[in-house]
């Protein structure tokens, strides 16, 4: 088994609060720089960006897997990451067929721009990323599951947008991968409204700007680097560890050495 340095939760320019300086070129370089093995282009709603990423990481030594920060209808955000562009495509198409038609106003929310591995501009997404697709977490998690990918509820102790701030509790029923926290700190004092056991916490950046990439990485110990081997590793994390231990937290960064 080897150590692998991840950061599935990064935002690139395709993301309207992704600064323009997150290209997909910019990101890999600056994985690669500070030593991440595995990362994730994690956009609102959106894949596209990955696939340029992806390419430039097979040449640098970085595997780029193909993400997305889903927002169900109940206003949760959920990463999707999978192996393949094709599927993260599909799942890309399926989400935006439930976005509402709303017009992006870049000047209030951002631009929402694709960009290829030369830092050109491939196109412009006009319809407004930063809305809920009329899609469950239920239905969602089971697309996911059902198609290879890893499902993980993001930033489950912020105020927005998680699962406990919308719904209360961490549900069960759900086959989730993992839960994100931004703080391990916070992980005791949520233990009471997490109704699912032996589901481990990751930390990732959340990055929206090229200097967060890697303040917050969950090192996970693969047999194989892939989808399939993180939802492995994270299973005998659960299995093994339980729902708290096994974590420790240095300048934001969480271990987990399973």
């Amino acid at each position: 088994m080897e150590g692998f340095s991840c950061d599935l939760h990064i935002h690139s320019t395709l993301s309207p609060c992704g600064d323009l300086e997150m290209s997909p070129r910019n990101i890999v370089s600056k994985a690669k720089e500070l030593g991440l093995d595995i990362i994730a282009i994690s956009d609102h709603n959106m894949t596209e960006n990955s696939f340029y990423a992806h390419e430039l990481g097979e040449k640098s030594g970085v595997l780029v897997l193909f993400g997305m920060e889903l927002q169900t209808e109940e206003e949760v955000h959920v990463l999707a990451v999978f192996d393949s562009f094709e599927t993260a495509f599909l799942f890309q198409k399926t989400v935006y067929d439930l976005l509402p038609p709303v017009k992006n106003d870049p000047d209030f929310f951002g631009d929402q721009v694709v960009v290829d591995g030369n830092d050109r501009i491939v196109r412009f997404e006009d319809r407004l990323l930063l809305n809920s697709a009329q899609i469950s977490i239920t239905a969602a998690v089971s697309w996911i599951k059902s198609h290879g990918g890893l499902a993980i509820p993001c930033h489950i102790d912020s105020p927005t947008f998680s699962v406990i701030s919308q719904l209360g509790y961490v549900p069960e029923g759900i086959p989730f991968d993992a839960l994100e926290i931004r703080d391990i700190k916070n992980a005791h004092a949520l233990a009471p409204l997490i109704l699912q056991r032996h589901v481990p916490f990751v930390t990732f950046s959340d990055a929206h700007y090229l200097q967060d990439i890697g303040r917050r990485t969950t090192r996970l110990d693969l047999g194989e680097p892939s989808c399939k081997g993180i939802e492995r590793a994270l299973k005998a994390l659960g299995d093994n560890d339980g729902n708290l231990s096994g974590c420790t937290s240095t300048k934001e960064t969480t271990r987990y050495d399973g």
